[in-house]
C-alpha cells in the first residue's frame, strides 16, 4: 500500500511539474509568487501520501473531509494534465502544418478553459465515485443448462472507514432488489482494518439468495490482513473458496486466491484443483479477483473478475490496460469461454470515477437457444448430434456426433455430420486423405477445378490426400453422412475460403 501511495506521488510530481511549466511558469508574476506556486503544486503531486489514514490521529471527525477535498485537487490536476498535454499535442500539429489556430490554442483564455472543465469533470467524478451504482446486465447462453440462473456479482467495493454507510447499505438493498440466485463476492471488499471497519461491513449482512452468497479474496484483503478479512467475511455467513468449488446443480462454482498478491504470501492460486469435483457436463464459473485467460486453457466456461476497475479514472484506463490484458466488460476466448471483468462496485483511493462508471452486475445465465434443434426430416441413423463445434469452417447450420475419437488406440477418427439444407464446407484439404459415407438425403460434392457431383444414400466418396475439396448438403434437402479421416494420425486438415454461392448449385 505504501509503494502504491509513492509511486501515484512520483506521478503526480511530474503532471503537476508539467502544469507548472505550461500555466505558471510563462505567466509575467514576481518570481517569488512562481516559487510559490512550485511549492504548492509539488505539494499536491504528494497527495496520494498525505491522505493516509495515519492524519485521522490529528484531524479526527474531519479526516473525511480532508481526504476528499485532497483527492479531488489531485483528481483535478490529473485530468487537467490531460487536457493541457491533448492542447499541447494539438500546437505541434499546428506548428508543423504553419496553422493561424496555434496562436488561439496557446493563448490564456484556453487555459483557463481547461482550467474550468478540470473542476467541472472533477466534481462529476466526486459525483460518480459516492452515489450507488447502476445495475448492469450480461446475457450469456449455455447447452450445458436447462433452467435460468441469475447471478449478482460485486467486486471491488473497497469498505472502509471514510465511505459512505448509506452507499453500502444501498448496494445490498438494489443488489437483493435483483432476486439473485446466488451472490458472488469477487474480492477487495474490505480495505481497511476489519476493527475499524465492523459496522459498515455488518451491512453486508443483508444479502441474500437462496443458493447463498460466496466470497473470494482480492488484493486488498492480503494487505488489510488476510485471517481477519477472511474471518470477518464468513461472520457474516458467506461461503469462502480457495482452490475449491461447490456444486450448485448444473453449475459448477469455482474461486481461487489473487493471483499476484496470494502468491507473495503463500496463498497460490490452483484453477484446476478448484474443479477438480466438478463433473464434465456442469457450467464452470470461476471466480479470480484478477482476471486471467490462464493461457486459454478450457479450465472454466465463465471467470468472473474485477480488480482494474475499468481504469477508474480516464486517462488511468492506459496505464490499467498496460498492465492488465482485460480491462473491462465481456470478453470470448478462443476456446469458447468468457471471462467478465466488472468495473467494480466501490473504489480505491479516491472516491472518484471518471470515465469507468460503478457497477452492481447481473449475470442471467440462460439456456442456449440452439439447444432445442430442428430435428432432422430425415433418417440420420446416429444420432444427430450437437451444433458442430467446428462451425466457423462451415457455411449454415451443421451438427455433429463424433462416432470414434481420435485416439493413439484405434488412430480413426470417424464422425456423423448432418447438415440443414444449403449448408456445406468450406474449401479445405487432408493431408491423409479422407472417406464420406452417405447416410441420407441429396448433397454436394466437388473438387477443385472439377463438376460437382450429386451425392446420394449408399454413395461412397474417396478423397486422396491433399486434394482441395468441398461437400455439403443440397439446396433443398437435408443431407447426413460419415466422415472417416484415413492414416492417421498423419493427416492434418487445412481449412480454406468459404465457398462462394455462385460456386455452390
Amino acid at each position: 500500500m505504501i509503494s502504491c501511495a509513492i509511486t501515484t506521488s512520483a506521478l503526480g510530481c511530474l503532471v503537476f511539474l508539467y502544469l507548472f511549466f505550461r500555466l505558471i511558469y510563462g505567466l509575467d508574476i514576481l518570481w517569488s509568487a512562481k516559487a510559490l506556486c512550485f511549492f504548492v503544486m509539488m505539494i499536491c503531486g504528494c497527495i496520494p501520501l498525505l491522505v493516509s489514514y495515519n492524519a485521522e490521529h490529528l484531524l479526527g471527525k474531519f479526516y473525511p473531509f480532508y481526504r476528499y477535498l485532497l483527492y479531488f485537487i489531485y483528481i483535478m490536476g490529473i485530468i487537467l494534465f490531460s487536457g493541457v498535454l491533448l492542447r499541447d499535442l494539438a500546437l505541434l500539429g499546428c506548428r508543423l502544418i504553419n496553422s493561424s489556430a496555434f496562436s488561439l490554442l496557446n493563448s490564456g483564455k484556453v487555459n483557463l478553459g481547461l482550467t474550468l472543465a478540470a473542476v467541472l469533470c472533477s466534481a462529476y467524478a466526486l459525483y460518480a465515485g459516492t452515489k450507488v451504482p447502476e445495475v448492469k446486465e450480461i446475457e450469456i447462453a449455455s447447452d450445458k443448462i436447462s433452467k435460468p440462473l441469475r447471478i449478482a456479482f460485486l467486486s471491488d467495493i473497497h469498505i472502509h472507514r471514510v465511505i459512505s454507510h448509506n452507499k453500502v447499505k444501498n448496494i445490498v438493498l438494489r443488489t437483493n432488489e435483483l432476486q439473485p440466485d446466488v451472490i458472488l463476492l469477487g474480492g477487495d471488499i474490505i480495505d481497511d482494518d476489519t476493527q475499524i471497519s465492523t459496522k459498515t461491513l455488518s451491512f453486508l449482512k443483508d444479502l441474500k439468495a437462496p443458493l447463498g452468497v460466496y466470497f473470494v479474496t482480492g488484493n486488498h484483503e492480503f494487505y488489510n490482513g488476510y485471517q481477519a478479512s477472511i474471518t470477518a467475511l464468513k461472520n457474516l455467513d458467506f461461503k469462502f473458496l480457495e482452490n475449491n468449488g461447490v456444486s450448485l446443480g448444473e453449475v459448477y462454482l469455482a474461486g481461487i486466491p489473487d493471483l499476484f498478491s496470494g502468491q507473495a504470501y503463500k496463498k497460490e492460486a490452483d484453477a484446476q484443483r478448484a474443479f477438480k469435483l466438478a463433473s464434465n457436463n456442469q457450467y464452470k464459473i470461476l471466480m479470480s479477483h484478477t482476471p486471467s485467460d490462464f493461457d486459454n486453457a478450457p479450465i472454466f466456461d465463465l471467470e468472473l473478475a474485477g480488480h482494474t476497475h475499468g481504469g477508474q479514472i480516464f486517462p488511468f484506463h492506459i496505464l490499467t490496460k498496460a498492465y492488465n490484458s482485460y480491462l473491462s466488460g465481456l470478453y470470448s476466448l478462443e476456446n469458447g469461454s468468457f471471462i467478465y471483468v466488472s468495473n467494480g462496485a466501490g473504489q480505491w483511493g479516491p472516491q472518484m470515477r471518471f470515465g469507468a462508471e460503478s457497477e452492481i452486475t447481473l449475470i442471467n445465465l440462460n439456456p442456449n437457444k440452439e439447444k432445442i434443434m430442428p430435428k432432422a426430416p430425415i433418417d440420420t441413423v446416429f444420432e444427430q448430434g450437437v451444433p458442430n463445434p467446428y462451425g466457423k469452417f462451415f457455411t449454415g447450420q451443421t451438427y455433429l456426433t463424433m462416432l470414434s475419437p481420435n485416439d493413439k488406440t484405434f488412430n480413426a477418427p470417424i464422425g456423423n455430420v448432418t447438415f440443414e439444407p444449403k449448408a456445406r464446407t468450406n474449401w479445405h484439404k487432408h493431408s491423409g486423405g479422407q472417406i464420406l459415407l452417405v447416410l441420407n438425403g441429396e448433397g454436394r460434392y466437388q473438387e477443385r477445378g472439377k463438376e460437382i457431383q450429386i451425392l446420394h444414400k449408399g454413395d461412397v466418396v474417396r478423397i486422396a490426400p491433399d486434394v482441395e475439396h468441398w461437400h455439403g448438403a443440397a439446396p433443398n434437402s437435408w443431407f447426413t453422412h460419415i466422415s472417416v479421416e484415413t492414416n492417421v494420425p498423419n493427416n492434418e486438415a487445412t481449412w480454406l475460403e468459404p465457398v462462394k454461392d455462385e460456386e455452390y448449385k
